[in-house]
């Protein structure tokens, strides 16, 4: 299964991305993905395999992180505590 992505709305490309993420970890075949993109409309084709989801998963929270910014939000951040005293 083909999905193409257009890399202009990275609201609608982690929505994408999103599906063929879940279809991976699922047990369903690699999916190839087709990102078309930049000025020029460049298009550009990978395929990705059950054995690397994670790969997949940090374009995924790229595209989320832009369409954040695009919506006026910040980039989500986490911080870990230390257990150090108060």
């Amino acid at each position: 299964m083909t999905i193409p992505i257009d890399e202009a709305d990275p609201c609608a490309a982690a929505a994408s991305l999103r599906q063929v993420y879940v279809r991976l970890v699922s047990g369903e075949g690699a999916m190839e993905v087709r990102f078309r993109g930049g000025s020029n409309g460049v298009e550009r084709s990978v395929t990705y395999h059950r054995a690397h989801p994670d790969r997949l998963l940090t374009i995924i929270r790229r595209f989320e992180e832009q369409c954040a910014q695009l919506k006026g939000r910040g980039p989500r951040r986490f911080a870990i505590g230390t257990g150090g005293v108060r």
